[in-house]
């Protein structure tokens, strides 16, 4: 069974499951509704992520992991085995959407990635992927996850989407279009590309787009933005990788992509590490350019994902902020040996490259708010993984959601980006993204107005996973044991499990 049909045989039943639980719940002589089973948070702010409006006073009938009713909480009566929450002074938004996150590739280590997610109000995660043969049942696992989440037997988000094998170093179109083939049989949802020349790029797009298979990942320099954008590239991710986009949107465009392919030879660097090419794309740097991409991912369709929280981190590892982050409790050791290996090897770069790394996140970060203002669609992510560096499980989207905030998003943009968006990009929006009856009880109950602030976000009262309440402290708890886990561990950390730890993924 391929996982799109399982999803839709399971979202049907979940209707149906709903129809069924109207006996549960009726209009009493009265004209108060009665609630007999259940949970019912009462007196809540409901926030409409589509507009920003604000319903007061309202109450939220859960029940078999749905919202079957809202009403104001005056009409609402909690009798028999109906749970009531007080949701005063509380803002009740969708449950947070990751859309890049490196966590079913550690889905066996204990303590897994998932605890420290709920516990930051991820209901559901785009899963990234893993390397070619690195975990070859990774479709059945995400499906078996899923069930066991939604079955009570364990608080995990849900594995949204499964990418293919992550296609690195690609050569020749044959091997595309036979990758692409062989990644459609195994029932993956979307096909994953971070580097491959200009023939096999131009192959994955045609393959991946007659397969009926969305492409997602990193540009190369020898495929413009732009061109990807028309060929039906559907999501570009970190704003391209290295300099990305930001190669479409310099006035010596050709001639800095010439070099770039010969120099680097498949793609860019994670990072463009060359003071020279960073001091040429800022001084060449022109907006015009840029709104014209803009526009051209507008016409398309093509969705981007900024990371900037990953990409700060990449292009400016040596800030002892990092490393003072009291979220580093939350990280095992290993991973965290292996982020200082890499803030030493940025260390030693020059001052005028770190400078010039600095000024180019600071032009990451105007773009960023200038795609968002010409109506591009964007999601927000974490990208947490081993080798995100100080990026940590959970938390990393709360730290993107500073960034973006930074950058000049409007907590309304921030909040859509996390919970409206990534319904359309699922094409879900019947069951996820906002706050309405019918839809899936995934769910965030907040101490301040995400409206008013971003950083309301990251005050999180309860999570609602599946319509099972989990509050305050269940979610404390959830952190406090990887903490634990994490600090008792007495695993050794060696040069040959930092390698292993990079080499994952």
């Amino acid at each position: 069974m391929r996982w799109r049909a399982k999803r839709l045989s399971i979202a049907l039943l979940s209707i149906s499951f709903v129809g069924g639980l109207i006996v549960a719940c009726g209009h009493g002589s009265d004209g108060i509704f009665d609630v007999t089973q259940g949970t019912v948070i009462q007196n809540t702010t409901v926030v409409n992520t589509r507009d920003g409006t604000l319903n007061n006073g309202q109450a939220v009938v859960i029940d078999g992991g749905k919202i079957t009713r809202i009403a104001p909480t005056a009409n609402v009566r909690v009798s028999g085995s109906a749970t009531a929450v007080d949701g005063t002074g509380k803002f009740l938004v969708p449950g947070f959407l990751d859309m890049h996150a490196h966590a079913m590739v550690h889905v066996d280590e204990n303590p897994s990635y998932f605890p420290l997610m709920v516990a930051n109000g991820i209901t559901g995660f785009r899963e990234m992927g893993a390397f070619p043969g690195q975990f070859p049942d990774m479709v059945s696992r995400a499906q078996q996850l899923n069930a066991n989440s939604a079955a009570g037997r364990i608080d995990a988000p849900e594995v949204l989407l499964i990418p293919s094998d992550i296609f690195n170093g690609t050569n020749t179109a044959a091997s595309a279009v036979q990758g692409v083939d062989q990644q459609k049989a195994l029932g993956v949802d979307f096909i994953k590309v971070i580097s491959a020349n200009r023939d096999a790029m131009l192959a994955f797009l045609g393959e991946s787009k007659r397969l009926g298979l969305p492409l997602a990942g990193h540009l190369t320099p020898a495929v413009s933005a732009s061109e990807s954008s028309q060929l039906g590239w559907k999501s570009i991710e970190h704003l391209g990788s290295g300099i990305g986009i930001l190669l479409d949107c310099t006035t010596n465009e050709v001639a800095m992509r010439q070099t770039m392919v010969a120099a680097a030879g498949l793609s860019a660097p994670a990072y463009a590490s060359d003071t020279a090419t960073l001091q040429e794309l800022l001084a060449t740097y022109s907006n015009e350019k840029c709104l014209n991409l803009a526009t051209t991912f507008v016409q398309n369709g093509t969705w981007n994902v900024p990371t900037l929280r990953r990409v700060k981190a990449l292009e400016t590892t040596d800030d002892p902020a990092f490393q003072t982050d009291p979220d580093l409790a939350y990280v095992d050791k290993i991973r965290l040996a292996t982020w200082m290996q890499l803030e030493r090897t940025f260390a030693n770069l020059t001052p005028s490259n770190k400078a010039a790394l600095r000024q180019t996140y600071a032009l990451q970060q105007s773009v960023t708010k200038m795609l968002k203002q010409s109506g591009v669609k964007m999601l927000t992510v974490s990208d947490s993984g081993v080798a995100s560096v100080w990026v940590v499980p959970g938390f990393g989207l709360h730290d993107e959601f500073h960034e973006l905030a930074t950058a000049g998003l409007s907590p309304l943009e921030i909040l859509q980006m996390t919970t409206l968006n990534g319904a359309e990009f699922l094409n879900r929006e019947e069951s996820m993204g906002t706050v309405e009856t019918g839809k899936n009880a995934d769910l965030v109950l907040l101490e301040g107005n995400p409206i008013e602030d971003a950083a309301n976000l990251d005050r999180i009262s309860a999570v609602l996973l599946k319509g099972r309440y989990l509050d305050k402290a269940v979610l404390a708890k959830m952190k406090s044991d990887v903490a634990t886990a994490y600090k008792a561990s007495t695993t050794p950390v060696t040069a040959a499990a930092i390698k292993a730890s990079l080499d994952a993924e």
